[in-house]
């Protein structure tokens, strides 16, 4: 970003003056690149130089200079206290109208033979603001002109050159200045630009082809300066930074480290950052008051900004839960405390605000104390490192929270709450943009373009509300005087001449310049500038899919295994058994995904009691010394069972409701155990090897009893749903980890012991059919030990040898597909099956 001017013979001792900060800074950058030994001249933006006069004059050193945000305040106080409705939006014509007022010479007292009712109104509030400035002996931005005046003439008399450039139309106020230091204008390089002037069928077509070319011109020519401006880029600048930051797949970058900046920012409030810091201090200021709004306490509760956001993450998620429950819009803050008990440093923060004590009347002065003081209990920015974007957002507020220290002069009294709606205000107000990388990309609105050179250029936007534009007339200022002093916009000579200066800037951009309009904008129809030609609309064509007829291949075994040692082979089984491809899928070693859950997981549920009856049993090992224990020397041995399992869990809510559950559902189970015939635990949690049709792999046996007549049982503890007895007698096998037992082992039952807190009871198949205590309808639905073992032991081979063989069709069976990650997959190839 530079200027297309002969600068070689402006001197070090020389001043020039640009139109605004953009033109100073490429005027810079392309003096310090001359090949020169002194020094650069100075350069200033217009108003930059009028505060260097101010600064330098020493004449009127007592008066208090306003900077443009405190007149805002100001301003908009008056307003308020003049029943303006919406002063937000009135605020920013008055201070339009003041500002062209002061520049064009126009005195208040012109308007008073004119009776308009926005006209009485602005006079009155321009009027309380003057007066206010006299009473406090200040100034704002707009006086400094006429006070600098003797300063201007004596500056005159140096020997130093002044210079001009990128006024297009200046104002009375302007022209006076260049008049008195005898400026010289500056003009760009004359060029004979060729524009390619393209048209769109919408705004959206338009920015990604802008983004588009914008990346493969970087990419062909990286060193090269890449100029982008949009007339309209305050109201498209959300749009455009999505599309370049899908165009260029940055939207996770850093502002500093992204391939292009935008010179536009956003206002300070709308930072993240900032609307957690304001929300901190309305929460603040509710519970200082008694009551807190429930969805604010909810949002700042769960912020990543303030201290134990990390170590407290969970114990704050169920902290909302509790919150949302009480179903009730406010809280009231003697609550707090007693609601926050699980969050320590939450609860630390709440009591240290409890504690501090702050005047219900203060200063502006002091609530910026108070509001420091608070951020402070908070440890807000504290919990993590900040981004670099983060903080210079952070640096900036408080750059710009002094200015209740500087209004603190002109309003002495106020509240904490009257503190924080002025320093909203005001951030609302402030306009920032993160520092910008080294990036060769810049979009800019028209007037910050106007003046810079590149080496590529793109225009958009030339629809004829932007050239020639419309006549405007200011909304306070009437329109004969407006018309009678040419102010900006007030006539279509004036626009027409504007519109003639601002398209010739445009064409001196580049010598590779483009230009763009869009046909609709927001569904209303657009005409381009009558300016130019534009080509007929570009139309973006998406990839276009193109439709084949489908082929059909069968493909239903993979080859056979070489290594027949395999690990999960209960589930390869189960898997071939239910559909031949999931068993298939087990070769791949694919890692499993848990779902995630809040607090302890299902899965986890179950090993704690697995681990709980292991240790149960190792102690316990007979149904004679279980039906001996009293209940309280059962129920302390549950609990130190219970405490050991429960070790490797951190402490939370989560863990105790559990530890209660836990109790409940193992005694509940204890009980059942009770009511069995003399049993021996000879086995808990060991692993057996299983050889089937050449599969090898290892199981792991849960329980294993001897009972009174010495036969032996396996059980196998089941924790979540019920499991009945149709599940190992089903064709397929839906449960093949109790038959895999049965057929590897030389026992004489097997039985599923279902331990959840809806039931605790027996599911089994035995040779002896009253081994267990079960129903009668069980006992009768049981089929025959020797005959079922010899089916299983079939089923089971046959899997085996399936598998080995690379059986892979996709036919599986009912239930088979849930929770598959093949399910899509399955449902093609079923149908294609299926005919």
């Amino acid at each position: 970003m530079r200027v297309n001017i002969e600068l070689s013979s402006i001197q070090a001792a020389d001043t020039i003056i640009v139109a605004n900060n953009r033109q100073a800074l490429a005027f810079k950058k392309s003096l310090a690149n001359l090949d020169r030994t002194s020094r650069i001249p100075q350069v200033y933006a217009y108003q930059s130089l009028l505060e260097k006069f101010w600064k330098n004059s020493k004449s009127n050193q007592d008066k208090r200079l306003l900077n443009q945000l405190e007149s805002r305040i100001l301003l908009k106080k008056f307003c308020e206290e003049a029943s303006v409705k919406n002063p937000e939006t009135f605020i920013e014509e008055l201070i339009k109208c003041y500002k062209l007022c002061k520049s064009y010479g126009l005195e208040i007292n012109l308007f008073a033979n004119f009776a308009s009712i926005p006209t009485k109104l602005f006079v009155r509030i321009i009027k309380r603001y003057e007066k206010f400035k006299a009473q406090n002996n200040c100034i704002d931005q707009t006086d400094i002109f006429n006070l600098t005046l003797d300063y201007q003439k004596l500056l005159s008399k140096n020997n130093s050159q002044y210079f001009r450039y990128g006024f297009n139309e200046p104002t009375p106020e302007q022209n006076k200045l260049f008049k008195i230091l005898k400026c010289k204008p500056l003009f760009a390089k004359k060029m004979d630009a060729v524009s390619k002037n393209l048209s769109f069928l919408d705004q959206e077509s338009e920015i990604k082809a802008i983004a588009s070319w914008a990346k493969i011109t970087s990419i062909k020519h990286p060193e090269k300066q890449i100029g982008i401006v949009i007339p309209n880029l305050n109201e498209l600048h959300h749009q455009v930074k999505s599309t370049f930051d899908m165009e260029f797949n940055s939207s996770l970058l850093e502002t500093h480290k992204k391939p292009y900046n935008i010179s536009l920012g956003i206002s300070l409030s709308n930072y993240p950052l900032i609307m957690h810091l304001v929300a901190v201090l309305r929460l603040s200021n509710q519970f200082l008051n008694g009551s807190i709004e429930t969805e604010l306490l909810t949002e700042i509760i769960t912020s990543p900004y303030i201290k134990g956001a990390r170590s407290e993450l969970n114990n704050r998620a169920l902290l909302v839960n509790k919150i949302l429950e009480l179903s009730s819009a406010r809280i009231k803050a003697s609550d707090i405390n007693s609601l926050c008990q699980e969050c320590s440093i939450l609860n630390e923060i709440f009591t240290a605000l409890n504690n501090a004590k702050f005047a219900k009347k203060l200063t502006l002065e002091e609530s910026l104390e108070a509001i420091n003081s608070i951020l402070l209990h908070w440890g807000f920015t504290s919990d993590r490192i900040l981004s670099s974007s983060e903080y210079q957002v952070y640096e900036k507020y408080q750059i710009e929270s002094l200015v209740l220290n500087k209004l603190s002069i002109f309003d002495k009294t106020n509240s904490l709450e009257g503190a924080l709606a002025i320093l909203v205000n005001h951030l609302n107000a402030v306009i920032f943009q993160p520092q910008s990388g080294p990036a060769n990309i810049h979009i800019l609105g028209s007037l910050e373009a106007e003046g810079l050179f590149f080496d590529f250029a793109w225009v958009s936007s030339m629809t004829s509300n932007f050239l020639p534009g419309k006549v405007t007339m200011p909304l306070f200022i009437p329109s004969k005087i407006s018309i009678d002093y040419s102010l900006p916009g007030t006539s279509f000579e004036l626009i027409a001449k504007e519109s003639r200066s601002t398209l010739n800037n445009l064409y001196h951009l580049s010598t590779n310049l483009t230009f763009s309009y869009s046909t609709t904008f927001n569904s209303r129809e657009q005409l381009p500038t009558p300016y130019l030609l534009f080509e007929n609309p570009q139309v973006i064509h998406n990839h276009q899919m193109s439709f084949r007829e489908m082929e059909s291949v069968e493909d239903l075994n993979a080859p056979k295994i070489i290594d027949f040692e395999i690990k999960k082979g209960v589930k390869t089984l189960q898997d071939q058994m239910s559909c031949e491809f999931k068993g298939f899928s087990n070769r791949l070693n694919l890692k499993e995904i848990d779902n995630p859950s809040v607090g302890i997981s299902k899965i986890e549920q179950g090993n704690i009691i697995h681990k709980i009856l292991e240790g149960f049993f190792n102690e316990i090992r007979t149904s004679s010394a279980l039906k001996e224990l009293s209940e309280a020397k059962l129920d302390e041995l549950i609990e130190a069972h219970s405490e050991s399992a429960l070790n490797a869990i951190s402490e939370s809510n989560f863990k105790n409701n559990e530890r209660i559950r836990l109790k409940r559902i193992v005694k509940q189970y204890l009980t059942l155990e009770k009511g069995r015939d003399f049993f021996e635990v000879i086995e808990t949690e060991s692993e057996s090897q299983v050889n089937l049709s050449g599969l090898q792999f290892t199981t792991r046996i849960d329980r294993m009893d001897q009972l009174k007549d010495g036969s032996k049982l396996i059980i196998d503890y089941k924790t979540g749903k019920n499991v009945g007895l149709s599940k190992l007698i089903s064709e397929p096998l839906e449960q093949a980890q109790l038959p895999i037992y049965a057929i590897s082992n030389k026992v004489d039952g097997v039985a599923f012991a279902n331990i959840n807190s809806k039931d605790c009871q027996f599911k089994a198949i035995t040779k002896n059919k009253y081994d267990l205590p079960m129903s009668n309808q069980s006992i009768n639905r049981m089929p025959e030990w020797k005959k079922q073992v010899s089916q299983w032991s079939k089923e089971l081979v046959n899997a085996s040898q399936q598998f080995q063989n690379g059986n892979a069709s996709v036919l599986p069976a009912k239930n088979a597909c849930d929770y598959c990650e093949y399910d899509l997959l399955c449902r093609v190839d079923k149908a294609d099956n299926n005919g």
